[in-house]
């Protein structure tokens, strides 16, 4: 199995490799004994964002905009709505993320892991939001730039986790980075994706297997790029 640890100045000098058959070969040898826990995780998260979603309706719905043609309006209401609940979702989904990082490098950690990230909730919520709003905007500019922004910025949350990172610093590194080999994480993405995407069509089944082997590959991308729980400075 690939052990290839990464390191920050490895990342952001492009000094590293992904395989998309590399990557996805190993997430699968690791999704054996872990089903359960991801599956239980996922329950978690999903109770908990549906009632927040719910609560959050009750004063902001979308649903009216959208019966009157005002499409615009409604995404508009629906994004609203997605940043109230930030502070609940978003530490929790970056929980439920690092199951499978930890799961990548050999790590045990129980369900109850996922609630460990609340204690960073508002830097986290400030740098999904601001990296929402770059995302959005690179949409809205003839698409191609909202998908290279959606891979660039892919591990700033966790990097701001693992390495102790800022919400700028952790963009600037995610990008800077992943920039060097963009093309090859997003096969590995858009695989994944796919894979997923066939696994939903006989009734949800393969998502047992697909969800924490998409996880998993995150996480083996992650210390492959930049390297899990090591300790450096990045020069500057």
């Amino acid at each position: 199995m690939n052990k290839e640890q990464g390191s920050l100045q490895k990342a952001v000098d492009g000094d590293y490799n992904i395989s998309v058959g590399t990557v996805l070969s190993e997430a699968w040898s690791l999704v054996k004994g872990i089903k359960l826990q991801f599956f239980g995780a996922f329950v978690i998260y999903l109770v908990i964002a549906i009632i927040v979603s719910a609560l959050i309706s009750m004063f902001l719905d979308a649903k009216p905009y959208y019966d009157a043609d005002l499409y615009a309006q409604g995404f508009a209401t629906d994004i609203l709505a997605g940043w109230l609940a930030s502070p609940v979702t978003v530490p929790l989904s970056l929980g439920f993320l690092l199951l499978g990082y930890a799961r990548a490098n050999g790590e045990e950690r129980s369900i109850q892991s996922i609630f460990d990230y609340y204690i960073l909730v508002w830097p986290l919520v400030f740098a999904a939001i601001s990296v929402s709003i770059i995302t959005y905007l690179g949409y809205l500019f003839f698409i191609l730039p909202g998908i290279y922004f959606s891979i660039a910025y892919l591990f700033t949350l966790p990097l701001m986790i693992d390495k102790k990172l800022g919400v700028w610093a952790a963009m600037e590194v995610s990008r800077r980075a992943v920039t060097k080999h963009w093309f090859s994480i997003f096969g590995v993405n858009i695989s994944l994706f796919i894979l997923v995407m066939l696994s939903a069509i006989p009734l949800g089944i393969g998502l047992f297997w697909t969800v924490p082997m998409m996880l998993i590959a995150q996480g083996v991308m992650y210390r492959t790029i930049f390297g899990w729980k090591v300790d450096e400075v990045l020069e500057t």
